[in-house]
């Protein structure tokens, strides 16, 4: 009997055996180009939601899916289990812990390099609460070169605004910009009137984005040299990894942005914005809409950790689980 995501989304059948969806298939004949790790945490819906863009998605075949599942209760598991069955090249990888966002993506990536597979053209690491609606996506990915960019900076539109999350930063930040983060997170209180203003300011730039796009032309600019990526959506190099570039995984949650924008600046590596590759977030699903006092003492540590292993350390960054 064929299998359908229908069966697990209300409102359409997608069939995904082997004979009706060629596409999905990954070819012998054919060298992965790109290794798409996706960090599931909670809720299954997001994660079933981006599994059934894959099964729409061009060139699928030159690109290996990896599902990390950081933490689902039971009956969601199955859940998820039974919609990747039927989908022949998507992985799962459960860790035996909760390992975080960096931590999960690391993981993941060890174990698809451990079982003898040679590192992609490109890495994407990603949330699953991401939608890849675009159907040829991988194919304008495809069209970029691997051999000089360390990470691509897509376009993230949020959703329901779709103001585009990138760039993160466009300038490494100084001292008045850390001073002002320190203050913000100095204690729960402050951080929840920072979380509410950010939140405001992000309102309002979606709404200046919608009356934007209704009276200008959607033309994308040229690429972009920035500082850092949004982290929701992250496409690393090859280079990137060959030239000592790593995935922090002692961030557990938040913080991977300057992560990565200081190791590409200690590498030489341009972090390039691009407007061409698009996706959306539907953001917080699995962290909430408010900022809760764990998700603040998370972001309070990973504030800490980056300012100390990134910005205060003269030292160049190198990875820190590296074997001497």
């Amino acid at each position: 009997m064929q299998r359908t995501l229908g069966d697990l989304f209300p409102g359409g059948s997608i069939w995904l055996d082997r004979g009706t969806c060629g596409s999905l298939v990954q070819d012998n004949g054919k060298s992965v180009k790109a290794l798409l790790i996706a960090v599931h945490y909670g809720d299954t819906q997001p994660t079933l939601k981006l599994l059934q863009c894959f099964s729409r998605m061009e060139g699928l075949s030159e690109c290996a899916v990896l599902i990390v599942d950081n933490e689902a209760a039971s009956c969601s598991r199955a859940e998820l289990q039974e919609a990747m069955a039927a989908l022949p090249n998507i992985e799962l990888h459960q860790p035996m812990r909760n390992l975080g966002y960096f931590g999960a993506s690391r993981a993941g990536l060890d174990s698809f390099l451990a079982q003898g597979r040679a590192m992609p053209e490109w890495v994407i690491v990603c949330n699953h609460d991401i939608l890849i609606e675009d159907t040829n996506f991988l194919t304008k990915l495809f069209l970029q070169d691997s051999t000089t960019a360390g990470v691509i900076a897509p376009r993230i539109q949020v959703l329901p605004g779709r103001a585009d999350q990138n760039p993160f930063m466009r300038r490494r930040p100084g001292w008045l910009r850390w001073a002002s983060l320190r203050l913000g997170f100095s204690n729960y209180g402050s951080a929840a009137v920072w979380d509410w203003l950010s939140r405001k300011k992000k309102a309002a730039r979606a709404s200046w984005f919608a009356r934007r796009a209704m009276t200008a032309a959607n033309s994308h600019g040229e690429p972009q040299s920035i500082y850092a990526p949004h982290g929701s959506f992250l496409i690393f190099s090859r280079k990137y990894f060959e030239a000592g570039g790593y995935l922090d995984a002692n961030l557990f949650l938040y913080g991977e942005e300057i992560s990565v924008a200081e190791v590409c600046r200690s590498l030489g590596l341009p972090v390039i914005y691009e407007q061409s590759p698009c996706v959306l977030h539907d953001e917080h699903q699995s962290t909430g809409k408010r900022i809760t006092r764990l998700a603040y003492q998370h972001q309070k540590k990973a504030l800490q950790y980056v300012r100390s292993r990134y910005l205060l350390d003269s030292a160049k960054p190198v990875d820190p689980r590296a074997k001497p």
